[in-house]
Formats: C-alpha cells, sequence, structure tokens
C-alpha cells in the first residue's frame, strides 16, 4: 500500500518537473523571409503611365476651365451682305464667336436667328457684320404714311430652280412675238430685285408714289406679269442679264425677219420678165431708224479726198432720189424689177463704194427743196475737206 503511494507521488513528481522543463524550452524563431525587389523597367512603365495620366488630367483640366476664361461669345452676324430694303432670309444669318464687350449685340441660338427671318433691313449691313434689332423693320402689312400698295404678279415659268422670299432674281418683260404688222418686242430683263412679301405668285409692295407709278406702268406695259428668272446664290445678276438679253434680241430679230420674209414672199409676184433684186440700204442716218412704208431719200454716201495732187478728190455725199420703202426688213429692200432696173439696183452698192444711205422724211415736207439744201451743205462740207487735204499735204 505504501509501495504504491509511493509509485504515484513519484509520477506525479515526474508529471510536474516535465511541465516545469517545457514552460522554459525557449520558443522557436521563425524563418527569415527574403523581399523581391521589383525590375527596374517594371518601375519605368509604371512611372510613364503614370506621367501620361497627369499630362490627360491637365488637358481635360483645361478644356473643361477654358471655356470660363473666354470672353468670346457666339453672336448673330450676316453671312454675306445685307441691302437697306432687303428682306432677311435665312442664308442671310450666321452664327460668329467674338469678343464684342459692351457692343450691342445678339447672342447666336437657332430661335432667336429665326425671328429675324422675314424682317427687312433699314441700313446697309456687310458681311460679318454684327446684326441687332434696331436695323431691321418688320413686313408691312398695311401702307405707311403716303405709301401706296402695288401687286406685282409673277410668272415662275423660267424659275428652274424655284425661288423663295428674299431671294435675289431677274425681273424679265416676256415680250410679244412678231406678226405681220406688228414687230412685237423681244423679251429682255427689266431689273434685277430682291423678292419682297412674295407669295409663291406674287409681290405686294409697298411704295411711295412716284415709284408706284412706275410700277404700275411697267406691268401695263409688258402685259400683267413679269417672268422671274433666279440667279443663285454666287450668281452675277448684272452679267447674267446681259447674256440673256443678248440672247433674247438675237431670238426676236430672228424672228422678226422670217416674219418678214413670208410677208414678202406672199406680196411679190413677178410680172412679166421681172427679176428679184435685194438692195441693202444704211439707216445710219435715220436716228429713229425706218421701216416699211416710210417715204425716204436715197442718198450716195460720198467719198473722201484721199490724194488731192493726184487728182483723187473723192466726192461730196448727195441725194439720189426720194422713195418710198417696199417690202423693207432689216435693212434690207427686195423688188420686183424689169432686167434693165435689175443691173442698175443690182450694182449700186458696187458702184457707190458702201450700201446707199436712206434718210426719212417727215410728213408734209417739201420733198426737193429738202434734197437740194441737204446737197448744198454736203458739197461746202467736201468743199472744206478738199482744202483741208491741200494743207494737210501742202
Amino acid at each position: 500500500m505504501v509501495g504504491e503511494r509511493e509509485r504515484v507521488e513519484e509520477g506525479a513528481s515526474l508529471l510536474v518537473q516535465s511541465e516545469i522543463n517545457d514552460d522554459h524550452q525557449p520558443a522557436a524563431v521563425p524563418a527569415k523571409r527574403t523581399r523581391r525587389k521589383m525590375p527596374g523597367w517594371t518601375r519605368r512603365l509604371i512611372f510613364i503611365i503614370l506621367g501620361l495620366f497627369v499630362l490627360a488630367a491637365s488637358v481635360l483640366g483645361f478644356y473643361f476651365t477654358s471655356d470660363a476664361f473666354d470672353e468670346r461669345r457666339a453672336v448673330l452676324v450676316a453671312a454675306r451682305r445685307i441691302e437697306s430694303g432687303q428682306t432677311i432670309s435665312d442664308a442671310d444669318l450666321a452664327p460668329a464667336r467674338v469678343i464684342v464687350g459692351a457692343i450691342p449685340h445678339v447672342e447666336w441660338t437657332a430661335e432667336v436667328a429665326g425671328t429675324f427671318v422675314g424682317k427687312v433691313a433699314l441700313q446697309p449691313i456687310p458681311q460679318g457684320g454684327l446684326i441687332t434689332h434696331d436695323m431691321v423693320t418688320g413686313v408691312e402689312a398695311v401702307p405707311v404714311g403716303v405709301e401706296l400698295e402695288v401687286i406685282v404678279p409673277l410668272d415662275l415659268v423660267l424659275a428652274t430652280g424655284g425661288v423663295s422670299e428674299g431671294e435675289m432674281v431677274l425681273l424679265v418683260d416676256p415680250g410679244v412675238e412678231p406678226v405681220e404688222g406688228d414687230p412685237g418686242r423681244p423679251r429682255r430683263v427689266v431689273r434685277p430685285f430682291r423678292l419682297t412679301n412674295f407669295d409663291g405668285s406674287q409681290m405686294r409692295l409697298f411704295l411711295p408714289p412716284e415709284e408706284w407709278a412706275e410700277w404700275e406702268a411697267l406691268l401695263s406695259n409688258v402685259g400683267g406679269a413679269l417672268l422671274v428668272v433666279d440667279v443663285g446664290v454666287d450668281g452675277d445678276h448684272d452679267e447674267m442679264a446681259l447674256r440673256l438679253d443678248a440672247v433674247w434680241e438675237k431670238q426676236w430679230s430672228e424672228a422678226l425677219q422670217e416674219v418678214a420674209l413670208a410677208a414678202t414672199d406672199a406680196r411679190l409676184e413677178a410680172g412679166p420678165g421681172e427679176l428679184e433684186v435685194v438692195v441693202p440700204l444704211d439707216s445710219s442716218l435715220a436716228a429713229s431708224g425706218v421701216s416699211e412704208g416710210d417715204l425716204v431719200l436715197l442718198i450716195d454716201p460720198g467719198a473722201k479726198p484721199r490724194d488731192v495732187f493726184n487728182d483723187e478728190y473723192g466726192r461730196p455725199r448727195s441725194v439720189i432720189r426720194s422713195m418710198r420703202l417696199e417690202n423693207y426688213s432689216e435693212g434690207q429692200m427686195r423688188m420686183l424689177v424689169s432686167p434693165e432696173e435689175w443691173l442698175y439696183w443690182r450694182s449700186l452698192s458696187e458702184d457707190l463704194g458702201a450700201a446707199p444711205l436712206v434718210l426719212p422724211v417727215a410728213s408734209g415736207t417739201d420733198v426737193e427743196d429738202m434734197a437740194e439744201r441737204l446737197d448744198s451743205a454736203w458739197v461746202a462740207e467736201w468743199d472744206q475737206s478738199i482744202a483741208d487735204a491741200f494743207l494737210g499735204q501742202g
């Protein structure tokens, strides 16, 4: 019993001693970690990326903050020159960013610009010039003061590109086709004009009495309506008018000649033995020209002295005869004559050295007295030219 107690006590003692030894045993030292260094190219790449990021941030910062320091403003300006009295259209307006300071201006927006369309300019506005409300006025709906209303009907058959309010166009007299007994008149440009109060078929204008009377007379002369030719944005209306007038004048002249020839062919019927001859006539002495049925003097144009010391005295201008123009058109007279007369008229221009001149005789004039006075004046003129020639060659 005692032996067993001793063994238990000895075991307990050994267990306690073991725990004491464990408490005093030094703790295990952890293993030392080795720190790996970052490669040089990686560090450089990081620095480059950081630099690009800083640069982009700077640019964006300037972009978003620059407007705060920009003193320019989008304002309303003239896209092209606007004349006084012109009706303003969309094409006349544009935005521009400028520094205006205290200068009167209108801030640009599409809505604000639209309020100027259809207004009338009170003064010329140069291209790029600022446009303000005091430079325009609304289109009149009623006459002002002594103004009178005139309606201008327009025919758009020649406006192949179409026209609209505010556009520059050519207003054209439609002319009248020639017929027998009536020469009519060629089509011609009356004037360039900017369409005002235009509703698609006519213009409604309010004008001072003098201008009103001019428009009324014009419409009466052209038959009530004017043709319209569109000029285009960059078109030169003056140059276009000259070209069109030349074309229309040529067309009218050709048509007039055809009518005259047709009428002459209908009237001329050759008798037995008669021959047809065409005699050219020079109407430069007739300020207003000559026409079928006029009584005229047929005149030898004469010839100036060439060499008086060799008896080349030329000859004075002189009256050949009086005659009434028949079958006359475009500077030519057609006749059916006997063979003897045919030979005379056929060689007349060649013998004179030029086409004979014609001078109209007013109704009631003494033809013989007129011819004598003209011959006397022309002989005196020729004598003076001989004297001057002697002095010049002496």
